[in-house]
């Protein structure tokens, strides 16, 4: 059968005000999510004053409950009523404002209350609801912005370095402005207060400033018991979900083994800092190369290059080993480049597998499936933060010792080979995808078609045809 001729006509230009709006709403996302995945437990242990073991527990007990609930949140974002501003914008504000609230509490109500314990295990289970109404609104938007692929793809690198650049600048600010302020309680008080009102600043920057130009072809909403249909129906959707919580993985356990490698392989402390800026620039450089290497060749050949590049930097690690601390920097470096791209093209995915379940299936699902990359991220941090842990016991490391041979060998592994299977586990499982740039093509053109037949049937949809171009 003869593939649908595909519009080659530019897309919508997206103004640098809709752009910086973009930025805005994601760099608002992501320092909520930094200050919490980076200090939550140092403030909880060394300031309220939590046994270790305990806020441990929390953390494992509501990962489970936030993976398991991200589905069924996004199927409730897919199916609220949309309003004047569209399906997401309107929710994406509400979200923000409940994710800034509920973290603020997560910091405040632990100093407050007496009984802190059962203070933070409220909050961060409320956090972990919350933040999806956020996230997902947010994630959702990418796909309803343009219906064009090389405009996705910029919105994708906007996406992947407004990502890095917020990780990295709330790691470098927090504990120097929280002690500006003070310190201790007070300070780190003052600190999410601050955090939080930016944040829901920039998230209503983002909800004022971007447009949603692609639109369902049918009113239809999709039941509950789609879902399963949605997600096994089609190999695309779990192959997608298994292989980003298996590279999600490889990231965690490359990130969790860090510290370790150069505290006590290394024998540098100071080179921590060293590589994390090592990093930063090439996995801004890779989150720009990696989607236009996907408007040359597709999305699906531009991710795998991603993972080979990430294979690569982890493996030089193993492959030379005792070098000059300094010189592992180089090999971290062509590690961030590829994990840089990967996270920027898996934002393009998404995009390209919400216009292919549309075109299998006749709804839009952009919740439920923005809802994968929310499971992905905690399930991988699970799975990679436990794989460096098991690693490290079974090869006898010593918390605060000069490390035998085995324990050094040990900590040489988690960094280096156990990320590098992690990453080819997820390339070898996503070599099986079906959606090629030829499918993908094809999906957005008989979608283009129906949604073209749907606004001649019905005038005043009519600006639909040009908003998708």
């Amino acid at each position: 059968m003869t593939a649908p001729t595909v519009d080659v006509r530019p897309g919508p230009v997206l103004g640098f005000g809709e752009k910086a709006s973009y930025f805005a709403g994601n760099l608002g996302n992501i320092i909520l999510s930094t200050v919490i995945g980076s200090f939550l437990l140092i403030y909880l242990t060394d300031v309220i004053g939590i046994a270790a073991a305990a806020v441990g527990s929390l953390f494992l007990v509501a990962r489970i409950v936030d993976g398991a609930s991200d589905p069924i949140m996004g199927y409730v974002v897919d199916h609220l009523p949309a309003t004047r501003h569209g399906r997401f914008r309107s929710y994406l504000l509400i979200g923000g404002a409940l994710a800034t609230v509920s973290f603020a509490a997560l910091f405040l109500a632990p100093a407050w209350l007496s009984a802190s314990v059962i203070a933070v295990w409220v909050t961060y289970l409320l956090w972990g609801i919350a933040f999806d109404l956020m996230d997902i609104p947010l994630n959702s938007l990418l796909p309803v912005m343009s219906g064009d692929p090389s405009t996705r793809g910029r919105l994708a690198s906007i996406k992947g370095a407004t990502y890095l650049f917020g990780t990295a600048l709330i790691t470098a600010i927090t504990l120097p402005v929280v002690g500006a302020l003070g310190g201790g309680t007070a300070g780190w008080q003052t600190y999410v207060i601050a955090v939080a009102i930016i944040s829901f600043t920039l998230t209503a920057i983002a909800a004022r400033g971007v447009r949603e130009r692609v639109r369902p072809v049918s009113a239809r909403k999709y039941r509950f018991a789609d879902l399963r249909r949605m997600f096994l129906g089609n190999r695309a959707v779990p192959i997608l979900l298994v292989s980003k919580v298996a590279t999600s993985s490889a990231s965690a356990a490359m990130m969790a083994g860090l510290p370790f490698f150069f505290s006590y392989y290394v024998s540098d402390k100071s080179l921590l800092s060293a590589v994390a800026v090592a990093m930063v620039v090439p996995m801004a450089l890779g989150s720009i190369a990696a989607p236009a290497l996907a408007h040359r060749t597709g999305s699906k050949p531009a991710y795998l290059t991603s993972i080979a590049v990430v294979i690569t930097g982890l493996s030089s690690v193993a492959l030379l080993p005792d070098l000059p601390g300094a010189a592992y920097l180089v090999c971290f470096a062509v590690t961030g480049f590829g994990f840089g791209g990967a996270v920027a093209v898996n934002y393009a995915l998404l995009a390209e597998l919400t216009d292919f379940v549309e075109w299998k299936s006749g709804f839009r699902s952009e919740g439920a499936l923005a809802s994968l990359a929310s499971f992905a991220a905690k399930a991988g941090a699970g799975i990679g933060g436990a794989a460096i842990a098991y690693t490290l016991a079974a090869t006898g490391y010593v918390a605060n010792q000069a490390q035998n041979s085995a324990a050094r060998n040990g900590i040489l592994l988690a960094q280096s080979v156990i990320p590098a299977l992690l990453a080819a586990l997820g390339g070898l499982i996503f070599l099986a995808y079906p959606i090629t740039r030829k499918v993908a093509a094809t999906a957005v053109a008989e979608v283009g078609r129906r949604r073209v037949q749907h606004a001649s049937n019905n005038p005043d949809r009519i600006d639909d045809l040009e908003n998708t171009r």
